[in-house]
């Protein structure tokens, strides 16, 4: 008999808010499992650059801690991988679309409250920031604030 077998039917418990950097290093590592194997922007990852998958983890573990819990871990310059990407295969407004409708989605069945909301709204600000900095346009229709990669220098309360 399965796990699932041996469960008792009826509604998943809804899932915590993001609380730890394990909880942040789960997502990230749910997330690119969704970007490597979509149709659209799977091949940036796939085709066009070679990634260090545990380094790029641990990256995106640093950024995504330092925006939502821990701030000052990531200590990166977030635009110039992506505009080396961009030389190499340019990036177009539909990649930060589908990237972000990923990271929403993903963070949206991993995990609901005010860090999970704070997650989405900060990615918004990063696909904009980096939609300008890299192809020159932002979407009219983005999350509103502002338009640049930063890491705030105290915890939000």
């Amino acid at each position: 008999m399965t796990d699932a077998a041996q469960r008792p039917a009826g509604p998943r418990p809804a899932p915590d808010d993001i609380r730890t950097r394990e909880d942040i290093a789960s997502l990230v590592r749910a997330f690119y499992g969704r970007v490597v194997a979509d149709p659209l922007i799977g091949p940036l990852f796939t085709r066009t650059v070679s990634v260090d998958w545990p380094g790029h983890f641990r990256v995106m573990t640093d950024f995504w801690e330092s925006s939502l819990l821990t701030p000052g871990v990531y200590r990166r310059n977030a635009l110039r991988p992506h505009r080396a990407l961009h030389a190499n295969d340019p990036l177009r407004q539909e990649h930060f679309d589908r990237w972000l409708l990923l990271w929403a989605t993903t963070v949206g069945r991993m995990h609901t409250g005010p860090v999970a909301d704070r997650a989405v709204a900060k990615a918004h600000t990063v696909a904009q920031a980096l939609a300008r900095n890299t192809i020159g346009t932002t979407r009219s229709d983005a999350a509103p604030g502002p338009v640049t990669v930063e890491i705030d220098a105290r915890p939000e309360r």
